[in-house]
């Protein structure tokens, strides 16, 4: 069954909302120092876009979160959300940002690499 422009367009509004809802309770009760992304899914389908990419933009830049579009079906900046997310986490505990409970992370050492399967 295929969904007329207005009742996809309503279910995007919808999912913008309770992206919105999520994001106001991750705020209150989640740690101060999270990384979020959002990714904006199916951009390969321009024509059936239900949420702008400009409302989508200004949203994660009010809140101060990374906005990537992407297409899970055709691969297109899949990656670009994890680089996102790692370069962000890199930023926040080293330069202190995580008030002091960072963790460093140390190579193995190469017998403990060569025992596993």
């Amino acid at each position: 069954m295929k969904r007329s422009p207005k009742a996809r367009r309503q279910i995007g509004a919808d999912s913008f909302q309770a992206l919105k809802n999520w994001m106001k309770e991750l705020r209150q009760h989640g740690p101060p120092n999270i990384v979020v992304a959002i990714a904006g899914n199916k951009c390969d389908l321009s024509d059936a876009r239900e949420v702008l990419e400009k409302d989508a933009m200004d949203y994660a830049d009010s809140i101060h979160t990374i906005f990537v579009e992407t297409s899970a079906k055709n691969t297109i900046n899949i990656h670009q959300v994890f680089i996102e997310i790692s370069q962000q986490i890199t930023v926040l505990y080293a330069g202190g940002g995580a008030a002091g409970k960072g963790f460093k992370l140390h190579p193995r050492p190469a017998a403990d690499a060569a025992s596993e399967p």
